[in-house]
């Protein structure tokens, strides 16, 4: 009995034995299992803590580099050190997230492959910048516009960003990937954590050790979520140009504080599933329609195109807009992202240079055409000729005769007239080049100045000159003076011989509205000031013609004067921002009308 019991002991024992091995394996074999689970859950948080981390450096990039490039625009605009410095800056971190980018992503051939792509077009890029600032630098401000006109950056920008933009979509697929994952491998450790025993303690102490440093990482990185989420919302909200996103249905999703701005609504949950025609009218509303469908069903980008547009109060404005597709983790398009941003002051800048160039290259041939008369070589032989003269006359004028002293008298009024007219030239060309600063002068005290002065000539003509109102406005006071001068005068000595001379001299201040003047933008206050006589008048068809340089009406013997006063006049409103014109017909007198800004803005500089 005993060996029956030894046996039936024996193999009960294996028995046990055998089950506890199995059992035993298994567990272990669940251990293993869970631990494989548990380390694959570890890699993937691992893997999408670093796919978060080389985006946020990628999005650095971008938004450094297009720093670095705004600060050039305004630079070769505007040529502040502010926007140099700005640039440098900007640079300086765009080659820094670059290298710490290629650090990221060194042990991913994929991303590694992408970033030695992306190296050299950087570095093109900000090599053209650098060109352009230091030819801005050489060249000054004359060439800004040229410089400006043939950078060329947009297109090559648009290349960067079609391919950083390119980058990050297939990124963000992994990531969604990842994360997907992330969760199941997460589910599944936890499933097959929950074996114990006494021999599987061990196992089970790991993988739940395991489970709860994934655990950790992954609520640290559901946190690095939800703050970079968090600062992406403030980010976008307090930038300043305008950022929208939009549905396929073209309804606005998202925007930020600019664009509520720009459409007049304070609420941000007032924009949700609106649209663009909603705000605006069916022309500017089919418009942004058509732009968006070549966004979102052609996947052509806008990029920073610049086009007029209108606020909900009807102000005209100028908005450089890009564009873009949204794409989902399938790579399907779900939208469009736009960035607008308001460049009204940028092309004023623009303008004004223009204005300037044009004005410059006006000065410059005045300039010449005076260097080649009123220099010093023809000046010293008229002092000659006058003084000479003057000694034959005093010395030989009994020997000379009547005939004789008749040239000599023709010939000493000759070198005068020219004497005059160079005296002329030399002021015309001291309207700019010694201009003074603009401060705030009283038109009424500086006609009733000149009057003064001219009091000798109105005596002898028996004229009545009435003065008007005249405003205060911004403006030199010497070129003022010269203005009412030069009108003045020639309202006097252009009557008719048979009556007496009447002039009359009124302002007031007007709205431009209708018409633009370069010195005052559009709503803005300028004065309008009409000298009004009684004299000869001139044809309509001289109406123009009367402020070109030397341009006489009538012969020397008839009245006398050199034709360069009206030009200096024209020359001096065209310094402060405004024009001059002139209407008269034969026999019915004339009347000049200018018109200056009263305020002379920081935009203008007209000297």
């Amino acid at each position: 009995m005993a060996s029956p019991a030894n046996g039936r002991f024996r193999f009960s024992t294996y028995q046990i034995i055998l089950g506890f091995c199995v059992a035993l394996l298994l567990m272990l074999l669940r251990s293993v299992v869970a631990y494989n689970n548990a380390a694959t859950f570890l890699e993937t948080t691992k893997k999408v803590a670093h796919t978060h981390e080389v985006l946020e450096d990628h999005a650095v990039l971008l938004r450094d580099l297009m720093e670095a490039e705004s600060a050039e625009r305004g630079y070769i605009i505007l040529g502040e050190n502010g926007y140099l410095q700005a640039h440098d800056a900007a640079s300086e971190a765009t080659l820094r997230d670059l290298e710490k980018l290629a650090l990221l992503t060194r042990d991913n051939p994929e991303q590694q492959k992408y970033v030695t792509e992306l190296e050299p077009l950087i570095h093109q890029k900000l090599d053209i910048m650098k060109r352009n600032i230091t030819e801005r630098e050489i060249e000054g401000e004359k060439m800004a516009p040229e410089i400006y006109a043939k950078s060329g950056g947009s297109e090559f920008m648009g290349e960067i960003r079609k391919k950083m933009v390119a980058f990050e979509n297939v990124q963000r697929a992994q990531l969604a990937r990842d994360i997907n994952s992330f969760e199941k491998n997460g589910k599944n450790a936890i499933t097959y954590v929950g074996f114990g025993t006494v021999v599987a303690g061990l196992f089970l102490c790991a993988a739940l050790w395991l489970v709860i440093r994934d655990m950790s990482a992954r609520r640290l990185a559901e946190e690095d979520l939800a703050e970079e989420r968090t600062l992406l919302s403030v980010l976008i909200e307090t930038i300043p140009h305008q950022v929208y996103v939009k549905d396929l249905e073209g309804r606005f999703v998202m925007d930020n504080a600019a664009h509520r701005r720009y459409l007049g609504v304070a609420d941000i949950e007032a924009v949700n599933g609106t649209r663009t025609s909603d705000y605006f009218t069916q022309e500017i509303a089919k418009e942004d329609m058509e732009s968006d469908r070549k966004v979102m069903v052609h996947e052509d980008h806008m990029l920073d195109r610049e086009e007029p547009g209108v606020d909900r109060k009807g102000n005209l404005l100028w908005l450089s807009t890009t564009k873009i597709p949204l794409y989902d983790s399938e790579g399907k398009v779900v939208g469009l992202l736009a960035l607008s941003e308001d460049i009204t002051e940028r092309r004023h800048a623009e303008e004004k240079l223009r204005h300037n160039a044009e004005q410059m290259e006006r000065s410059n041939k005045e300039l010449e055409e005076f260097a080649s008369i009123a220099s010093h070589d023809l000046q010293e032989p008229l002092r000659k000729i006058l003084a000479f003269g003057t000694r034959l006359k005093t010395t030989c004028g009994p020997a000379l005769g009547e005939q004789g002293n008749d040239y000599l008298d023709r010939m000493s009024n000759a070198a005068e007239r020219m004497q005059t007219l160079i005296s002329d030239l030399l002021t015309l060309s001291r309207v700019t080049s010694t201009a003074r600063p603009f401060k705030t002068v009283d038109l009424e005290q500086v006609a009733k100045e000149v009057i003064s002065d001219l009091e000798v000539q109105i005596e002898q003509t028996g004229a009545e000159v009435e003065i008007g109102f005249l405003p205060e406005i911004e403006a030199d006071p010497v070129q003022m003076r010269q203005l009412f001068q030069n009108l003045l005068s020639n309202a006097l000595k252009f009557h008719r011989k048979n009556q007496k001379p009447s002039v009359s001299v009124s302002g007031k201040i007007v709205e431009m509205k209708d018409y633009q003047l370069p010195g005052v933008v559009p709503g803005g206050n300028a004065c309008r000031i009409m000298v009004k006589d009684n004299g000869i008048g001139f044809s309509k068809d001289y109406s123009d013609k009367i402020f070109a340089l030397f341009q006489r009406l009538h012969s020397w013997a008839e009245y006398e004067g050199t034709g360069i006063g009206l030009a200096v006049c024209r020359k001096i409103t065209d310094r402060h921002g405004g024009n001059i014109v002139a209407k008269s017909s034969e026999g019915d007198g004339a009347t000049f009308i200018v018109t200056l800004p009263v305020k002379q803005t920081t935009n203008n500089n007209h000297e």
